[in-house]
């Protein structure tokens, strides 16, 4: 992932959102990491990789007893 500060962001974002397409840009301000930007299409698959685990969770919450279909189903309905 390439890092730069808020100020290279600023000054040429452009740039930056050029970048995206190859890989995420972390942005830092005064040395902390406030920000990531990335494509899209990576920002979908993340997404999708969420859900897939929010389903797994409340699968193996239903399986052990935690939450009953109807509560994880609520749940999931939320998010």
């Amino acid at each position: 992932m390439k890092t730069i500060t808020s100020t290279e962001a600023r000054q040429s974002f452009s740039s930056v959102l050029l970048s995206v397409s190859a890989e995420p840009v972390a942005i830092l301000k005064q040395d902390k990491e406030i920000a990531v930007i990335l494509s899209p299409d990576r920002y979908k698959e993340l997404k999708k990789l969420e859900d897939i685990l929010y389903g797994k969770a409340a699968q193996l919450a239903i399986e052990e007893g935690f939450a009953s279909q109807q509560e994880s189903e609520d749940l999931l309905n939320m998010i």
